[in-house]
């Protein structure tokens, strides 16, 4: 079975996810975290509930991950920091792409198990989040 597939310049719309993944980093290193605008916003599901959200710590990994910081990142929301290493990774190889290179990885199926495994990556992340505390 082959690892790599011929092909050949990115398309749209990994020009687009590349764009907006080192979007998302850039405003990451250069935004403060504790002054506006970021601590204007403040997470609902926590305002109600107390608890963290899905999604809560994924400001800090994404700042942590683009200031090189991959510990902090993880322990601010480790689904946070696979995210913003996959967005650093997917850039860097589509800019590469965009270079020349002639390979890109083969695509997966999105099958059950593949949801089913997100489902639970998703609630390990909460799990995690409730245990340690989310920033």
């Amino acid at each position: 079975m082959k690892c790599v597939v011929r092909a050949g310049p990115p398309s749209a719309h990994a020009l687009g996810l590349a764009a907006a993944g080192l979007s998302l980093l850039v405003a990451a290193a250069v935004l403060p975290l504790d002054s506006p605008p970021l601590s204007l916003f403040a997470c609902p599901f926590r305002a109600a509930t107390s608890l963290p959200c899905l999604a809560c710590g994924c400001t800090h990994a994404f700042a942590a991950v683009a200031r090189l910081r991959l510990a902090d990142a993880l322990m601010a929301s480790p689904l946070g920091a696979l995210v913003a290493l996959a967005c650093a990774a997917h850039a860097a190889w589509t800019a590469l792409r965009l270079c020349g290179l002639r390979y890109a990885p083969k695509g997966f199926a999105v099958t059950a198990g593949v949801r089913l495994g997100a489902a639970a990556v998703l609630a390990g992340n909460w799990l995690f989040l409730v245990l340690h505390g989310a920033p």
